[in-house]
């Protein structure tokens, strides 16, 4: 940890012996600001910055304490989806974080991303950016969707805003996601998940996968268990991380 400027305020003798004091002296009160801000829920000093947010889920620590914010963990996750022919699909989803702009770079691997889907990627990063208080502006993100099928595979709809909030949430917090919870639903402004469709398609395909639950929005017609999946109504993006962290 870096020394603090509030050594300056301590006196000591001069010479060797002296310095070795100073620099205990400085460590010493550094430890002491560190531990003071953390219990105030932020701090930031000379070659350290901390950053605490209060969620629903309690304070999660977004920065180190040497170099500043922490790089995001690399996250995998997968996304149930629909085709245009109303067939259920899971789809690979991989989230990359290196030091960048605020760039957003997409890979499609054999799927075409259209415009909602697009919106939806956008907003999920607001949504995350929102909930955890982490600037991106100092990330570029690198997302890969990979088509389970050998074909070009085409998908609309924004019903993998949550998933994706979810699977950035999890990145920036650097906690990992198990595949056995999937999710589907639109965030609202105010991270509320909307109603989607194609439920029982969903749940097929994340049985087939491998899952044992499907997280979807509150207020659908849903509840209970689909092909052995169970179903979960959830209100919000904050309630699907209450489940999954």
């Amino acid at each position: 940890m870096g020394s603090s400027e509030q050594g300056d305020t301590c006196d000591s003798a001069s010479g060797p012996s002296g310095d070795i004091v100073d620099r205990i002296e400085r460590e010493v009160l550094s430890r002491r600001a560190f531990l003071a801000g953390v219990g105030l829920g932020s701090i930031s000093g000379v070659g350290a910055t901390v950053t605490l947010t209060r969620m629903d889920t309690g304070f999660q620590s977004l920065a180190t304490l040497a170099g500043g914010a922490t790089t995001p963990l690399d996250t995998r996750y997968y996304l149930p989806a629909v085709d245009a022919d109303g067939a259920g699909l899971v789809v690979e989803t991989t989230f990359k974080f290196a030091a960048g702009d605020g760039e957003l770079f997409v890979n499609l691997n054999g799927i075409e991303l259209r415009h909602d889907l697009q919106r939806a990627l956008d907003e999920a990063k607001q949504t995350a950016t929102r909930l955890t208080g982490r600037s991106l502006a100092d990330i570029a993100i690198h997302v890969s969707f990979v088509s389970p099928e050998s074909d070009t595979l085409a998908l609309q709809g924004k019903s993998w805003e949550a998933g994706l909030t979810v699977a950035l949430i999890a990145g920036l917090r650097q906690q990992p996601l198990s595949s056995e919870t999937l999710i589907t639903g639109i965030v609202d402004d105010n991270g509320h998940l909307l109603p989607v469709g194609g439920i029982e398609a969903k749940a097929r395909s994340a049985r087939a996968f491998g899952a044992t639950e499907l997280v979807v929005p509150s207020g659908a017609d849903s509840g209970g268990t689909i092909e052995g999946v169970r179903l979960t109504p959830v209100e919000s993006v904050s309630d699907v991380l209450d489940r999954l962290f």
